[in-house]
Order: structure tokens, then sequence, then C-alpha cells
């Protein structure tokens, strides 16, 4: 693959288009048939907004020819890997899912609840966030980032893996009622991915050579890609969660509700 055929190599996997395609589909069916209740409420806009974004985000990032792309180029792959972490997973928290799936699924909210779901996984951001760096930094150690581009099995388990510890880690972020421990474990996941990007980006040598020849054939030289590859993590990656953290503590501090109120913040178990 080289830049005169990349706009063709797009990438329809059935374990990726199927599942894309049926979420969007519930979530569309489910959002109509909550539209036509009058006491739903004003936020279901919202909501489809930002259902539809997180689904183009990871049409382009897992099914457009920027996923063949980054399994040639450290600096794409590390665009992909942004989408998949920083951007999609909270945009699908922000969406409801599990409320608007469920109608699509159901036709009615009636059974579903989350009440135990919340106590078991909202509040324990520290421990999302603890997963979520963990896996971060799994997926970036020469061997295993090998695995994944070389192996289908391994590809799989790098995707999965990184998407449900995101979606832990940003539902922790956005529904959690400690905006302490939410402040912090945002804070602390733009240190550590942030000192993961000056590694790469200050790194004397390239450290996944497997990306090398996929580099000169796109005009970089192999420690080019990867110096921007760990530019993307550190700034741009880094701003999500700092303004995220920053978003947060601001409402939870002048818009305080029951569920962000100080006076109901429990910490972290």
């Amino acid at each position: 693959m080289g830049p005169a055929n990349i706009w063709a190599a797009w990438s329809l996997a059935p374990v990726v288009t199927i599942p894309l395609v049926l979420f969007a589909a519930l979530y569309a069916a489910g959002a109509l048939r909550r539209a036509r209740d009058p006491h739903e409420p004003s936020a279901l806009a919202h909501e489809a907004t930002a259902a539809t974004a997180a689904v183009t985000l990871l049409a382009i990032a897992l099914v457009s020819p920027l996923c063949r792309l980054s399994a040639a180029l450290a600096s794409v792959h590390m665009i992909q890997h942004v989408v998949l972490v920083a951007l999609a997973p909270p945009l699908i928290v922000l969406a409801s899912p599990v409320r608007t799936v469920g109608v699509g699924m159901l036709g009615s909210a009636q059974m579903i609840s989350t009440g135990g779901w919340r106590e078991l996984l909202w509040n324990r951001p520290l421990r999302a966030a603890g997963a979520y760096g963990i896996l971060i930094w799994f997926w970036h150690v020469p061997a295993a980032y090998e695995l994944a581009l070389i192996s289908a099995s391994w590809h799989l388990a790098y995707l999965g893996s990184l998407i449900v510890a995101s979606l832990w880690f940003w539902t922790c972020m956005l529904r959690a009622t400690s905006i302490g421990a939410v402040a912090l474990a945002l804070l602390v996941t733009m240190v550590h991915t942030g000192l993961l990007g000056a590694l790469l980006t200050f790194a004397p040598w390239p450290l996944y050579p497997i990306m090398g020849r996929g580099a000169m054939v796109f005009g970089f030289s192999p420690i080019e890609d990867q110096q921007l590859a760990g530019l993307i993590m550190w700034v741009p990656m880094g701003m999500i969660y700092l303004l995220s953290a920053l978003v947060i503590v601001s409402r939870g501090l002048f818009a305080p509700s029951p569920e962000h109120s100080p006076a109901t913040a429990r910490s972290d178990r």
C-alpha cells in the first residue's frame, strides 16, 4: 500500500462493520421512539448528536483508509489511538447508549435499569483510570505493538480491550459522583500519557522497527514518523484530558447538581 492507492484501502472486516452498523441502527431506532415520547427530556437531541459524532469517528478510525494507513505509519496509528481512547468513548457515554439502544431493542425503557451497574462501575474513577493507563502503556510496548499489527487475533484484542477500558474510564469521568477523584484521574492520565508521548518523541532510535518500511514509502524516516506519533499523544491527547478535567470540575463547582455536588461526593473505592 502506497500514496497512490491509499484512498481505495477501505477496511470492511465484518467483525468491525457489523457491530458498528448494528449499534447505529439500534440507536437510531431507539432515538426515534424516544423522540415520539412527550415525556422524554430535551437532552435527547444532544445525545443523538453525540452518538452520530461517535459513530462517524469510529467509522473513520476503523473502516476508512485511515485504518489501513495506521498499520504503515506510527503517526496515523496514534491518530487512530486517540480516536479510540479519547474522542469516541466520551461521546458514546454522553449519548446515553444503554437507554437508547435498549429502547431500540425492547421498545420501552421501563425494563432498563443501571442502578446496580452505576454503583459497581460508575463510582470507580481511580480504578478505571488505572486499568485504562495500564492498557495504554501495554499496547505501546514494542512487542505488544508488533503483535497487534501482524496478528488478526491480537489486533482484535488490542481494539476490544482499549475500547472497553476507555468506555469504563469515560463513564466514570462523566458520571461519577466524586469530582475530586475524577479530576485526579484525568490529571494523572494526562501526565502519564504525556510521559509516554515524550518517550516516543525523544527516543534516539525507532522503537517500532516494523513501521520503518511504511514510513519510508510515505516519505518519512522511521524516527520522524515516531516523533510525530509521540507529539500527537503528548499534546493533542493531553489537552483532551486537561480540558475535560477543567470542564468537569467547573461544572461541579459552579453548577452543582444532586449527582455532582461536593456535599454528596464520595471517594473512589
